[in-house]
């Protein structure tokens, strides 16, 4: 019987299209040791640099794998969730081979179903032995699996949710890093700003490790530094240790300086917004962090690094349609907050049609307070996903109070009326999720004039 690996994957137990009927019993960091004997141990010979945080870890884990590759090494990148394909979240970034493509270095097809077929009979018989190993956990051993395949130099890992009982967290890592943290999943994390920092740290594990923060709120950097301090641990805090100076925004991105063990006075990012460049500062000083590893970094590899890096999706401004298009995954009142800090900067004193799609496990007041002062008119749709949440007529006049407002069942629709709204002169600025992201994404890919 031939193989299917759509129908393989869809028997594991998949939480993220409905994290919202997710608890805490549903992750163990435990099922995974099982997992990886599968697999022969692969994260034996590989080192491992660890990204959580609430906002921005994709960007960041994206920007230090491209430093590190700008340096020479071969990295591995393990990411999610993914825009279209599973295969985008295990990417390995060679620098000798360079594509075009924004996810370029993603596993093949042909490498994924081998690695699945390989190893399936062993998997079974775990699953049959009473291990109830999930969607998430099958694809993080199998990455790992993967870039121990390919000899890379280091792995950079993003965290899926929270950090102490997430997948990733079986790793012996080499750096953490920290993104922002916010309120999220507090089902599963924790209803305090507080408790879901103690989740998130607990990626801080060994005296052996090196840790870098970004900026926090106070009650957060006093659970993160009490949890680097249990291990003897000085992190780096970026801001203080790492001060950030930004030159300039516009619709090509960020021009800013860092000061770390080096001086790198003009770096480009190409993701608009200063948070970007908190993001690309933060990727610099694990890769410094890095260093006590073995690893050697120069200036210009940063500054290589950070201007190659693509995300789609963060802030991506497709300024060859009319009226232009801009994506951003944001998900949070705070990254919408960024997002809409961002807009401001990039088109200053327009006004947006918004195309809002969320998902009903979010903060929905606080992300649509965020994206009130950038509104102009608001297009709500439904995106393709269980999560997706559906507005009634009384909500959205409420969250945008005197905006005009209309609602759709699904994207393609949305997006005409969008278009519609904004007119050839207009902006559209579509927001609120990574499943709406990937749709919309898709629309303006597949149209060269709307």
């Amino acid at each position: 019987m031939k193989f299917n690996t759509n129908e393989y994957l869809a028997s594991f137990v998949n939480w993220e299209p409905r994290l919202d009927q997710a608890g805490v019993s549903s992750f163990s960091v435990d099922r995974m040791d099982g997992l990886l004997k599968v697999f022969r141990h692969p994260e034996s010979s590989l080192r491992f640099a660890h990204i959580a945080g609430s906002k921005g870890k994709g960007s960041t884990a994206a920007f230090l794998a491209n430093i590190l590759r700008a340096a020479g090494y071969r990295v591995g990148l393990y990411t999610s969730p993914h825009l279209y394909s599973v295969h985008e979240r295990i990417r390995v970034l060679d620098p000798d081979v360079r594509s075009s493509d924004s996810f370029e270095g993603m596993i093949t097809p042909q490498e994924f179903d081998e690695q699945l077929r390989s190893h399936q009979g062993e998997i079974d018989r775990l699953r049959a032995s009473g291990v109830d190993i999930t969607y998430y956990e099958l694809l993080t051993a199998l990455a790992v699996a993967h870039f121990a395949a390919k000899k890379v130099r280091l792995v950079v890992l993003e965290t899926g949710l929270g950090g102490r009982l997430d997948a990733t967290n079986i790793f012996e890592t080499s750096v953490c890093g920290i993104t922002p943290i916010s309120l999220e999943h507090t089902a599963i994390l924790g209803g305090t700003l507080e408790l879901i920092a103690a989740e998130k740290a607990a990626i801080i594990k060994s005296p052996s490790q090196r840790a870098v923060f970004a900026r926090q709120e106070p009650g957060v950097m006093v659970v993160l530094k009490a949890r680097a301090g249990l291990f003897g641990i000085l992190p780096t805090l970026i801001g203080e240790d790492m001060p950030l100076n930004i030159l300039s925004e516009g619709p090509d991105g960020v021009r800013f300086g860092v000061s770390g063990r080096r001086e790198y006075s003009d770096l480009h990012a190409r993701l608009p917004g200063e948070h970007q460049a908190a993001n690309a500062a933060l990727a610099i000083a694990m890769a410094e962090d890095l260093e006590a590893y073995g690893l050697v970094l120069t200036q210009d590899a940063a500054c290589q690094g950070i201007s190659s890096t693509v995300w789609p999706g963060r802030f991506e401004v497709f300024d060859g349609l009319r009226p232009v298009v801009v994506v951003d995954s944001a998900h949070t009142p705070q990254s919408a907050a960024a997002c809409a800090r961002a807009f401001s900067k990039v088109f200053p004193g327009c006004q947006a049609v918004v195309l809002l799609g969320i998902s009903r496990d979010k903060d929905i007041a606080g992300i649509c307070a965020a994206l009130g002062p950038v509104a102009g008119r608001v297009v709500t749709a439904k995106a393709d996903n269980p999560r997706a949440f559906a507005f009634s007529a009384q909500e959205l006049g409420a969250y945008f109070p005197s905006k005009e407002c209309v609602s759709f069942n699904d994207v393609p629709s949305a997006m005409a009326g969008a278009v519609r709204l904004a007119g050839k002169s207009g902006i559209i600025l579509a927001v609120g999720s990574v499943f709406l992201a990937a749709e919309v994404r898709k629309e303006c890919i597949n149209t060269h004039h709307i």
